[in-house]
């Protein structure tokens, strides 16, 4: 079981600058979003900053790129999510076993999709 959306986001009040507070925030905002929230844009909207946020943190964390790649097609900002996606796809490329490598597969297919 996860964490709610509060206590997500009281942790990432208290450290802001920890790349998988924000990566998770965004990920449960994301599926917030998806379904079927009373306002499913501005969740978007937070959770890419969250995302963002945390992609500048930890550049090396793969499944970032791959959840941010995401929030983006669906707020069809394409420029940006295909910049997101090509650079997790070279991160994940570049990633050892265990460490995002395994998302290579799926953030190729987003890229396909724009």
């Amino acid at each position: 079981m996860g964490l709610d959306t509060s206590t997500l986001r009281q942790l990432v009040e208290l450290d802001p600058r920890d790349p998988l507070g924000r990566f998770a925030l965004g990920k449960r905002l994301y599926d917030e979003a998806r379904e079927g929230a009373a306002d499913p844009e501005r969740l978007l909207h937070e959770a890419a900053g969250h995302l963002r946020a945390g992609s500048a943190l930890a550049p090396e964390h793969v499944a970032t790129y791959h959840i941010l790649g995401q929030v983006l097609m669906l707020l069809e900002q394409d420029d940006e999510a295909r910049d997101v996606l090509e650079r997790g796809c070279r991160r994940a490329a570049a990633a050892p076993p265990g460490a995002g490598n395994d998302l290579l597969p799926a953030l190729q297919q987003l890229l396909s999709e724009l």
